[in-house]
């Protein structure tokens, strides 16, 4: 085996620079999103199908050597999973990761905030779809506004100031709260990215209604350039695939405001494409829309020692690389294109 292929740099056949993975603890949530899981849940993996903090931290340490910088834990709801700050340690301690991040839906940071933040996170993106707490809890089906919003402010108390409020706009659900999230975001002093709902799932929200779900990026740029000035902000606030707008005018801050939108449908980023993601279980996918996974659990539980397993997974992904196609396979006419829910694939 080239004794090399553990330190190359991750750069797929499309010459583009794999430096972040989203790593997904759980399946499970306490919520029920209508983009983003069945009413009634799905069929989840059992606890020791799940990877363990160790195998999850012994996998990391090879993409870190590999050039992977930033990770960002996902779910599910990753707070549902017992010691999440004892990982948060563990992976800001290994070599090479400079930055940790959360994306949760901020009911369980009243409690987590305070040791997150001595653990070392980095950053938090907090999902925010509604801020009417009626809408919200019809939109989350078991989710509480007031609770949330006491999350996000345990963790800036706790130190943790680099937050953003993730918003998906559903037609007819509410998009007609896109200038009062815009004014709230300003308000907290924290970013606001609108993300188009896509179609992952079947039994979701676009299974049911289909394109019609989907409010544009564009739509959404119209809609907020009718209310305010708007300038493209060419600054990186992170390293994932929203573009920056900045937002002079009435009800505003004086410098105003930051909104990105992520047109994960509509204007195709796949050009960009920075990631990889790993599957609580151990499934690694080359793209959120492909279902193809290879799996690294089977390897970090094999009898072999460390070393060779690491050689193993860098093979593996390698192997994920070379599958990654140039764009996503979206179908905008169709329902689902992905068999998975994204809580099952790590949103």
């Amino acid at each position: 085996m080239d004794s090399q292929n553990i330190t190359r740099r991750l750069v797929d056949r499309f010459d583009r620079e794999v430096n972040y993975l989203r790593i997904s603890l759980t399946e499970r949530c306490n919520f029920r999103c209508v983009y983003c899981m069945p009413a009634q849940g799905d069929p989840f993996s059992s606890n020791p199908e799940l990877l363990d903090w160790d195998e999850i931290t012994r996998a990391v340490a090879v993409f870190a050597a590999r050039g992977v910088k930033k990770i960002r834990l996902t779910g599910g709801e990753p707070l549902v999973r017992a010691d999440v700050p004892e990982l948060v340690a563990k992976l800001k301690a290994l070599d090479g990761i400079e930055h940790v991040a959360l994306t949760s839906n901020g009911f369980l940071l009243p409690r987590y905030a305070e040791p997150l933040a001595e653990a070392g996170l980095d950053s938090l993106n907090l999902s925010i779809d509604s801020l009417d707490p009626k809408r919200f809890r019809e939109i989350t089906r078991h989710g509480t506004l007031e609770r949330v919003l006491e999350g996000m402010a345990a963790t800036k108390k706790a130190g943790v100031t680099n937050i953003k409020l993730n918003a998906v706009v559903v037609r007819g659900l509410n998009d007609d709260e896109v200038e009062d999230l815009v004014r709230f975001a300003a308000s907290q002093d924290v970013i606001l990215r609108f993300i188009e709902v896509m179609p992952i799932g079947q039994d979701t929200v676009w299974g049911k209604n289909g394109r019609d779900a989907c409010v544009s990026a564009r739509e959404l740029r119209e809609r907020l350039g009718k209310s305010w000035d708007m300038s493209a902000d060419r600054t990186r606030y992170g390293a994932g695939p929203a573009r920056y707008w900045r937002l002079l005018g009435e009800g505003l801050p004086s410098d105003g405001a930051t909104v990105g939108i992520i047109s994960a449908v509509t204007e195709c980023f796949c050009e960009n494409c920075n990631r990889l993601r790993m599957t609580a279980t151990g499934g690694l996918r080359a793209c959120l829309a492909d279902d193809h996974e290879i799996d690294l659990r089977e390897i970090l539980r094999s009898p072999l020692s460390h070393a060779d397993q690491a050689h193993l997974l860098s093979s593996a992904i390698d192997k994920s690389l070379g599958d990654k196609k140039e764009r996503h396979s979206f179908d905008l006419e169709a329902g689902g294109v992905t068999f998975k829910s994204m809580n099952a694939i790590g949103g």
